[in-house]
């Protein structure tokens, strides 16, 4: 889950399916999901999601494993996935988006967020994540990927 601290909380981007990818996999259904992408072959967590960020011109300053894994199949894939769950607070900015695969993105405050999302799997990633940013007010040392001061 990406996200971005702002004077009037936590928000959390969401980006929506293109028709054309609703289209192609999920029988012209639209909805909303988060940057994902896979690990390639000895790629780290913060190498890999930096790649995946960068697509969208978009870079994390610190990387958290919010120690939450769910199981999907994948229709777009055909098979079976384990997604593994991080946390990555954004820098500044807007995602810009590739048009086959995302037509809007949004900043969603957590409620939101829980709303828009409809795949359990993204629900209760969310609420890990969520938990984990606002709750410690001092983030646990080992599940810190990345850590640099924030610009803000």
């Amino acid at each position: 889950w990406a996200f971005r601290r702002q004077a009037t909380g936590v928000e959390y981007l969401l980006l929506q399916t293109s028709e054309l990818k609703a289209e192609r996999y999920f029988n012209n259904g639209r909805f909303w999901q988060i940057p994902s992408g896979v690990f390639r072959d000895g790629e780290t967590v913060p190498v890999a999601l930096d790649r995946e960020l960068s697509g969208y011109a978009l870079g994390a300053h610190s990387i958290w494993a919010a120690e939450h894994a769910y199981t999907i199949y994948n229709r777009r894939f055909h098979e079976i996935q384990i997604i593994s769950v991080y946390a990555a607070e954004l820098a500044a900015g807007d995602p810009q988006l590739n048009p086959e695969e995302h037509s809007l993105f949004g900043w969603f405050r957590y409620e939101a967020a829980l709303a828009a999302v409809h795949y359990r799997g993204l629900k209760d990633g969310l609420r890990s994540v969520h938990e984990y940013v606002t709750g410690p007010t001092a983030p646990a040392l080992e599940l810190c990927l990345r850590a640099k001061p924030s610009t803000q």
